[in-house]
C-alpha cells in the first residue's frame, strides 16, 4: 500500500545546524541574521529554534559580571587571565589554543568560538579577525579582544549575535606581537617590531643605544636641543611647533630634535639602536621585498608569523578576515600596492565596496576600499603585507581598520588644530627645561603615546565600539549555503521516489572570490549530494557541481534547483535520503527524508 505524504519524516537542517540529526523546520519570511535578504513568502528552512529561545535571555547570563572592561590598555598577563577565564565561563563554545611563542619566548593565544550544538565548525562559514600585529598598536589588540567579548557575552542576551554564533565560526588572535605590545604597555616606549636583535647603526653592537624616559615621568618625549647647526627652529605662530629651516643664512635659534636619551655608545649620535626587530606586517609571502626596511632576511621568518598562516591555513573554512591596526580612521582593502590593482577581479572590488561602506556609516572614517593610488599616496604601504597575503595568496575578502582617527596627511597644523580641538591640547606635552646629564639644559616636549597612535584611555571604549559594530556586519555578510526547499515524493504506488531540492547562497558574498577563481584556480565549487538508506539511484549524478554560488548583496538568492529518482531496494522497509549541500567557505546544509514503506511487511 501507499503511504499518504503526511507520514513522510521531514527534517531540514540547514547552514545553522549542518551536523544534526534531527530538527524542527521552521518557513520563514525573513532570515534570522541581518544583513541577509530574503524574498516575502520564501521557504528558507534554517534551524531556528535556538535563536528564538534566546530572544529572551536566561536571567544568570545576562547578570553576569564583565570579564574585561575597555578602560585602560591591558598588560599581557591580564589578557591571559581573561582568556583563560573566557575558556571557563563558555566552555562549550570557547576552545583556547596557544599557537606559538614570540621571539621572546611569550605565548601567542588564538581563540576559536563556535556553537557545538548547531553543528562542527569546520562545517560553518568562517570568520578570522586579529589585532596588535605592531606592537605600539595597542588599541588593535583591544578592538580584537573587544570583539570576543562581544560575541560571547552577546550569545546569551543578543538574539541578532545569537544567530551569528550559531551560524558561523570565528577565529580570533587578539595579540598577533606580544613582544611589542609588552614593551609599548610597559614601558614608555612604542614599539612596532617584535623582537630581533639588529645593529642598526653598523657598529658590531646590537640594540645598545635605544632611548630613554630619562626624568622618569612615564613618557618617552623628545628632545629640544639648543643647536647653531641644527635643521629646526620653533614655529613663530605655535611655540609647540617645530619646523624645518631652510634657509642657511637664518638667524634663527635653531635645534636638534630627537628621541629622549642618552648617547649610550659614545658615537655622537642618540638612540638610533635601539631593541631591533622585524615589522611582522612586512614578513608575509605576498610581494615580499628584502628591499622593504624591516621585512625579515625572509618571508615567515619570525615565529609569529609562521604561527599566523599555520593557524589560518588549518582552518579553510575561514572566507573573510579582518586585522585591526592604527591609527587614522581609515578603511583598507587589499592589495596594498596601487599598481597591482590593474586586473584585478571587479568584482570583488564592488564586495569590498559594499563592505567599507556599512564601515563609513558606523565609525565615520574615510573609505580607501574602492581607488587604490591615493591611500599608497597616503601611506606609503609597503611589501610583504598581512592582508595582501590573506587576500592575493590565501584568496579571501580582507580588510583593515586604521582605528583611531585624526588628522593624518594633513600635515603638522593640522595635526595640532585636531589636538586642541578633540584633546582638548592634552595629546601634545608643552615643551619643559631638563638638566641632562651629558647635554646640560635641553627641554623636552612633544607627542604623548597615548594620542595619535592610539587614544587616551578615556576615549577607548568609544572607539573600540563601534568599530566592533561595524565588524559584525562584515561577519554577517560572509557566504551561507541554505537548503531552500526540498521534498521525496512516491511516484504513483511503484517503488520510484523523485527528490527535488532548491539551494542557494544566502550569504551577501560569493562562495569564492573572483580572485581565487580566476587567478589562484583554488575555489572549490559547492556541491550537493545524496546519501540513500535502502535505495539506490536511478536517474541523476550522486553529486552535482554547482560551481560558486554568487551572494545576494542584500538582494534575493539565486536558486539552483537539482533533482533525482531513486528505487526502494525493500519495499516493505522505510526509505532514507539525505541531501547534502557543501561548501568550504559557505558551511553544510542537509535535508533529511524518511519515505515510509510502500507495503506492510509480512508477519
Amino acid at each position: 500500500m501507499t503511504t499518504p505524504e503526511s507520514m513522510h519524516r521531514s527534517e531540514f537542517t540547514g547552514a545553522l545546524w549542518p551536523t544534526a540529526t534531527a530538527t524542527a523546520m521552521l518557513a520563514v519570511s525573513s532570515p534570522p541574521v541581518r544583513g541577509v535578504s530574503m524574498p516575502r513568502c520564501s521557504r528558507f528552512y534554517l534551524l531556528l529554534a535556538p535563536v528564538l529561545m534566546l530572544a529572551s535571555p536566561p536571567t544568570s547570563r545576562a547578570q553576569e559580571a564583565p570579564l574585561i572592561v575597555f578602560d585602560h590598555y591591558h598588560t599581557l598577563s591580564e589578557i591571559q587571565v581573561y582568556l583563560e577565564a573566557l575558556a571557563v565561563r563558555y566552555p562549550e563554545l570557547v576552545t583556547l589554543h596557544e599557537i606559538g611563542r614570540s621571539r621572546g619566548g611569550r605565548p601567542i593565544w588564538a581563540v576559536d568560538v563556535n556553537d557545538p550544538s548547531t553543528g562542527l565548525a569546520e562545517d560553518k562559514p568562517g570568520f578570522y579577525v586579529d589585532g596588535n600585529i605592531h606592537g605600539g598598536e595597542v588599541l588593535g589588540g583591544e578592538g580584537a579582544l573587544a570583539f570576543l567579548d562581544r560575541i560571547l557575552r552577546g550569545f546569551g542576551t543578543d538574539a541578532g549575535i545569537a544567530a551569528l554564533v550559531e551560524s558561523r565560526a570565528f577565529y580570533i588572535v587578539p595579540i598577533v606581537n606580544p613582544d611589542g605590545r609588552a614593551i609599548s604597555v610597559d614601558t614608555p616606549e612604542n614599539h612596532r617590531w617584535n623582537v630581533r636583535p639588529t645593529d642598526e647603526d653598523g657598529d658590531g653592537l646590537v640594540d645598545e643605544d635605544p632611548p630613554e624616559d630619562l626624568d622618569g615621568d612615564g613618557r618617552m618625549l623628545q628632545m629640544r636641543i639648543p643647536d647653531p647647526d641644527g635643521a629646526w627652529a620653533v614655529d613663530a605662530n605655535d611655540p609647540r611647533r617645530m619646523v624645518r629651516i631652510r634657509q642657511t643664512a637664518d638667524t634663527t635659534p635653531r635645534y636638534q630634535v630627537v628621541t629622549e636619551g642618552v648617547d649610550n655608545d659614545g658615537d655622537g649620535r642618540f638612540n638610533e639602536d635601539r631593541v631591533g626587530g622585524v615589522d611582522l606586517n612586512r614578513n608575509f609571502p605576498a610581494n615580499w621585498s628584502a628591499a622593504q626596511f624591516a621585512s625579515g632576511p625572509f618571508p615567515l621568518s619570525e615565529p609569529e608569523t609562521h604561527a599566523l598562516v599555520t593557524y589560518i591555513t588549518a582552518r579553510p573554512n575561514i572566507a573573510a578576515i579582518h586585522t585591526f591596526h592604527t591609527s587614522g580612521g581609515l578603511i583598507l582593502r587589499f592589495p596594498t600596492l596601487g599598481d597591482q590593482d590593474f586586473g584585478f577581479p571587479s568584482a570583488d572590488i564592488e564586495e569590498y565596496r559594499g563592505i567599507a561602506e556599512d564601515g563609513v556609516v558606523l565609525t565615520g572614517y574615510q573609505n580607501f576600499a574602492v581607488e587604490k593610488q591615493s591611500i599608497v599616496d597616503l601611506m606609503s604601504p609597503g611589501h610583504g603585507v598581512f592582508n595582501d597575503w590573506g587576500s592575493k595568496v590565501f584568496g579571501v575578502l580582507s580588510m583593515t581598520t586604521e582605528m583611531w582617527a585624526h588628522a593624518i596627511g594633513q600635515g603638522s597644523e593640522a595635526l595640532f588644530r585636531w589636538n586642541d580641538r578633540v584633546l582638548d591640547g592634552g595629546g601634545f606635552i608643552d615643551w619643559y627645561p631638563f638638566d641632562h646629564p651629558d647635554l646640560g639644559s635641553v627641554e623636552l616636549g612633544g607627542w604623548d603615546r597615548w594620542s595619535t597612535s592610539s587614544p587616551p584611555e578615556s576615549m577607548m571604549a568609544d572607539e573600540i565600539e563601534r568599530n566592533v559594530d561595524w565588524v559584525l556586519t562584515f561577519a554577517e555578510k560572509t557566504p551561507q549555503v541554505a537548503i531552500l526547499d526540498a521534498s521525496a515524493t512516491r511516484v504513483g504506488d511503484g517503488d520510484v521516489i523523485r527528490i527535488e531540492a532548491v539551494v542557494a547562497n544566502v550569504g551577501w558574498m560569493a562562495t569564492a572570490t573572483a580572485h581565487a577563481v580566476e587567478s589562484l584556480g583554488t575555489a572549490r565549487p559547492v556541491r550537493i549530494s545524496l546519501e540513500l538508506d535502502n535505495a539506490a539511484l536511478a536517474s541523476g549524478d550522486p553529486v552535482v557541481d554547482l560551481g560558486v554560488l554568487p551572494g545576494t548583496h542584500g538582494g534575493s538568492p539565486e536558486r539552483r534547483d537539482v533533482s533525482w529518482s531513486v528505487r526502494a531496494l525493500d519495499d516493505s522497509r522505510p526509505v532514507t535520503i539525505t541531501v547534502i549541500v557543501t561548501s568550504e567557505k559557505a558551511g553544510t546544509a542537509r535535508y533529511v527524508e524518511r519515505v515510509a514503506a510502500s507495503v506492510s511487511p509480512r508477519l
